[in-house]
């Protein structure tokens, strides 16, 4: 998997916790809808991301830009373990 398939994953994820915490938002977007992400400053990424989208886009299946400006870096931590230390 290349960097932006990464990349293109984490979008996906943190879209989805971001529209389960905004209903509002989460309606305005249409059941089948196909995403594209567009990530400011990220213009090699965007334009790869809409090809590589529309090349999936079903008959009729209407399109919604997600235009990403700033977000907070959530930790990378993959796996941890806590042992509470006693005195």
């Amino acid at each position: 998997m290349n960097d932006y398939n990464k990349f293109t994953a984490m979008l996906a994820s943190e879209l989805h916790r971001y529209l389960m915490e905004d209903e509002e938002k989460a309606r305005l977007l249409p059941d089948d809808a196909l995403i594209i992400f567009q990530v400011e400053g990220e213009d090699d990424f965007n334009r790869w991301h809409k090809e590589m989208t529309l090349r999936n886009r079903e008959a009729n299946q209407s399109v919604t830009y997600v235009h990403l400006k700033k977000w907070r870096f959530h930790s990378m931590i993959e796996d941890m373990t806590l042992i509470r230390a006693t005195a």
